[in-house]
């Protein structure tokens, strides 16, 4: 019988082979790419470019309020922006609401800033204060400043410049020890964003955070940074924009200011890192987001979040804050969930293991994200591009960017797929990155010599892995014979022989155009401890978020074409 919880399927040998899911989408899915064939929206039929699809937080009140039409997506922006200071109050009026990640603030404004223009008198002005810097007299709703401004501050350097207030609990500590009149933690604020503008514009070469000079609210024409006890409310920091542009719908490149936790107090944010450790991802995380702001403000969550949480490890790789997110959700501890999922259960953070293999095993430094953005660039295309500017989205930046290196996307993904499970990357032993599990273990032996055809479903960017293992009396000449049936669309195997050693020997399948995929592998007892087999779906196709047909514009975690795709695997001794 079929495992649903594993995702086996039972089907006809020839409807796998064809690569067509077996017993349908179900009725909903089938409903909802109706409705989107036959709902689309006015913009559809213009040029204008939608904002991002808002982050599913979490499948709860406000997304069930999204989705029957009770809020539009302007108000669902502003409610979850609300629930971000004042969950209680937001709960009173819809109910289950699901506390945000310490980490989405970011997302979460901006995906209000971009609509607040279609919401309506009081709803506007509420998402105004929402997202002003905290220096902008009383912000009941958002999180502003009880305090007036300090009189030493801000404290600036060459681009950045670092605001605080004295004699509140959003004050950083008071202790100075150099007699500077500015307190140590300012400066030590500024010294850490300093020093990881060097890290990521100067020798990196990241865009720089674009100039704020026409902000109605004030701002210093660099990076502005406010120290604020975020940690009250459970957040390290966020980024946002006052730049007059983000309302117009042909701008997707606007300026930055940028809010962290005035001390990163342990109390609030547990002891596994110190407060300097803390404050120093924290700020490479965001400061990262004030740069992507220069390219494009509006792009998918698994690109921003992803590189955002990678370069933290370039920038600080001794910190290993980032580890937990490989944790919760990512393509290690939940590999049949789609890479480019973002959204429910932090995936979009986990997401970063795979901005990590571009950089360790494809290019081997960081240029090659540097230039995913560059290709994601919505506020200088390259005049080189002629008639067709960059302003990809996220899976077209990545797969065009792997093409100008002569590459493939479904080879890439499937390296990045058995990469994963040796854990073969720089700092993972040291770091104590979780491992794939694998999805069934088959004992191959005298006593069942043939697994016969098995089936599972995988979805687009997704892997499942399988073991054959030889049984007791396998004898030392015996051999593997594994054979697999691809759907199109970049669907790979390979093979991870693991010998009585635990040395490994990687290989990959050979798809014919039949999508029949097969090897022979030694398989005696004394020589071989296990024949992994990996079965990835590489597939990038995808059809736009909100109309159907047209072109996407974002990669929308959930519009592929090649989801549900039946791969077949088989082993069979060989005697």
């Amino acid at each position: 019988m079929a495992n649903p919880a594993d995702g086996e399927v039972e089907l006809h040998a020839a409807n796998a082979a064809s690569g067509v899911p077996v017993r349908g989408l179900g009725l909903t899915a089938c409903l909802g790419m109706l409705l989107l064939a036959l709902a689309a929206p006015a913009w559809a039929q213009e040029e204008e470019r939608p904002p991002a699809p808002p982050v599913p937080v979490a499948d709860d009140a406000l997304t069930a309020a999204l989705e029957t039409g009770e809020l539009t997506e302007a108000e669902y922006a502003l409610e979850r922006a609300r629930s971000l200071f004042h969950l209680a109050r937001v709960r009173r009026e819809f109910g289950d609401v699901a506390r945000a990640s310490a980490r989405d603030a970011t997302l979460i404004l901006r995906d209000l800033a971009a609509r607040a223009p279609d919401l309506d008198g009081a709803e506007q002005v509420a998402a105004e204060r929402i997202l002003a810097r905290p220096d902008d007299g009383d912000v009941p709703v958002g999180d502003g400043w009880t305090e007036p401004e300090a009189d030493e501050s801000p404290v600036c350097a060459e681009n950045v410049c670092v605001h605080w207030v004295d004699g509140s609990s959003d004050a950083p500590p008071a202790v100075d020890a150099d007699a500077s009149g500015i307190p140590d933690w300012v400066e030590l604020t500024l010294a850490t964003w300093r020093e990881i503008w060097f890290q990521q514009i100067d020798a990196i070469g990241y865009r720089a955070p674009l100039s704020d000079e026409s902000s109605p609210n004030g701002g210093t024409r660099k990076l502005d940074v406010y120290l604020d006890n975020l940690g009250s409310i459970g957040y390290f920091g966020y980024c946002t924009s006052d730049d007059p542009s983000k309302h117009d719908p042909d701008v997707f490149a606007v300026s930055a200011f940028c809010v962290i936790d005035n001390d990163f107090a342990r109390r609030q944010y547990g002891t596994e890192h110190t407060s300097q450790e803390y404050l120093e991802v924290t700020s490479a995380h965001e400061f990262h987001h004030a740069s992507q702001f220069a390219y494009d403000w509006g792009e998918d969550a698994w690109l921003m979040e992803g590189t955002a949480a990678n370069v933290e490890e370039t920038v600080y790789p001794a910190i290993n804050d980032n580890v937990s997110f490989l944790e919760l959700w990512s393509p290690l501890t939940k590999p049949s969930s789609p890479l480019d999922r973002g959204g429910f259960g932090d995936s979009e953070y986990g997401s970063w293991i795979f901005w990590r293999y571009l950089e360790e095993k494809v290019a081997g430094d960081s240029s090659i994200l540097r230039e995913v953005w560059e290709r994601a660039d919505a506020f200088d295309p390259s005049p080189a591009a002629g008639d067709d500017p960059p302003d990809d989205y996220s899976l077209e930046a990545v797969r065009h960017e792997l093409g100008e290196r002569g590459l493939g996307f479904a080879g890439v993904f499937a390296g990045f797929a058995t990469t994963n499970r040796l854990l073969d990357y720089v700092d993972a032993l040291d770091a104590g990155y979780p491992s794939p599990g694998l999805t069934k273990t088959f004992t191959v032996g005298r006593q069942a010599p043939d697994t016969r055809w098995r089936s599972w479903r995988i979805n687009h960017l997704a892997t499942r892995y399988f073991a054959f293992q030889p049984g007791q009396q396998v004898q030392g000449n015996a051999r593997l014979r594994v054979s697999t049936r691809l759907p199109p669309n970049g669907a790979t195997a390979t093979l991870i022989i693991v010998d009585a050693d635990g040395s490994t020997t990687r290989r990959r399948l050979q798809r014919k155009a039949t999508g029949y995929a097969a090897g022979t592998t030694p398989f005696g007892r004394e020589d071989v401890k296990r024949v992994e087999v990996v079965l990835s779906n590489g597939s990038t196709r995808i059809a736009s978020c909100w109309s159907f047909p047209g072109p996407p514009a974002y990669s929308c975690a959930g519009r592929p074409l090649d989801d549900g795709r039946v791969f077949q695997l088989r082993g069979r001794l060989l005697r």
